[in-house]
């Protein structure tokens, strides 16, 4: 697949940094549909069809899981989806109000709190560190991620790739001064690394699968270096009105019933997020190889793996301020999920 192409299919991503696309749903229950009884803790009376849950997503990884699953069916509400092209402009979305729920990797909650934003961490998956990596361009001569000192790295500042850098580059001991961060968002990564503009770009799926595929190397991934999290993070308001709150409950048991689902039938998933994409089967089957996401609950030991990124960022002088991760954890949809 070229390199065209790719940025063809993801093309709804290039528009999602300060506002909603128009992509929604009609997840409405059918005709008499009821919602199911309240669980503990949801708003004991609330009128699910007069709701709208506004959600935001990357790459359309969120709602082919759901669909494939068969988990958007007699959905109580109305869903609107939104998707960005990373972590950090669905936050902002989030703190605007545009958004209710979205799920980002692990490092955009921690720059969103460090900068104010009203946002709650609502629930966790782990998935497998391969889904993320550090890519050199078709024919570089980097062979070694140590070879990169000096050179110009595109990273989406604030995304989950983010700290796999900063990780890889500890680990060395190095930090981001001994690079050249060049800090773009995926849509400008891409054409920026295809033509040599950057020696090297820290990225996510599916633009891991597409470059290999196209002949870009993979100098290391997240093995080793990240916790391999993400979260769904909602806002105070959302989670203040009952009725947001009660909608959220039920889409959290969905996606955890999608992802239980849709990890044991990874072709069918496949096929869904080609279709929803328009990206290549090859390139979804690549991606789906290493992508197993699985909830678990928020508790300690979560709120320790934050607490090391946000850290390890506030030292590089990344953050404006040191932040404490625990204060924007809200474990209240735990029931939601199994046990540890």
């Amino acid at each position: 697949m070229s390199i065209a192409a790719l940025l063809d299919a993801l093309a709804p991503l290039r528009h999602a940094a300060a506002a909603l696309l128009a992509l929604s749903v009609a997840a409405c229950s059918k005709a008499g549909d009821a919602p199911a009884p309240p669980a503990a803790g949801e708003p004991a009376a609330v009128d699910l069809a007069a709701v709208t849950l506004r959600i935001g997503e990357q790459t359309g990884v969120v709602k082919s899981g759901l669909e494939a699953a068969g988990q958007l069916e007699g959905i109580p509400y109305t869903i609107e989806w939104a998707t960005f092209t990373a972590g950090p402009p669905l936050l902002e979305a989030i703190n605007a109000d545009a958004v209710d729920i979205g799920a980002v990797g692990d490092t955009p909650p921690i720059f969103a709190q460090a900068a104010g934003a009203p946002i709650r961490i609502v629930a966790v998956t782990r998935n497998r560190p391969e889904y993320k990596a550090i890519l050199v361009p078709k024919g570089s001569s980097v062979r070694a991620f140590r070879e990169l000192k000096g050179k110009k790295v595109a990273v989406a500042k604030g995304s989950s790739a983010h700290y796999l850098l900063l990780a890889a580059l500890r680990r060395d001991g190095l930090g981001m001064a001994d690079i050249v961060p060049v800090y773009m968002n995926p849509n400008d990564a891409q054409p920026a690394f295809a033509s040599g503009d950057v020696d090297a770009w820290a990225v996510w799926e599916p633009y891991v699968a597409s470059n290999v595929r196209q002949g870009a190397a993979k100098l290391l991934d997240g093995a080793g270096l990240t916790d391999a999290l993400s979260f769904q993070v909602s806002s105070e308001k959302a989670l203040a009105d009952p009725g947001k709150a009660a909608a959220i409950a039920d889409y959290l048991a969905r996606s955890h019933r999608a992802h239980e689902w849709s990890n044991g039938h990874k072709d069918v998933w496949a096929r869904k997020f080609a279709e929803v994409t328009k990206l290549p089967l090859e390139v979804a089957e690549d991606m789906f190889a290493h992508h197993e996401p699985r909830y678990v609950p928020l508790d300690d030991e979560i709120a320790e793996a934050q607490q090391t990124m946000a850290d390890a960022f506030f030292q590089e002088g990344l953050l404006p301020q040191k932040i404490e991760v625990s204060k924007v954890i809200d474990g209240r949809f735990n029931d939601r999920v199994p046990p540890r």
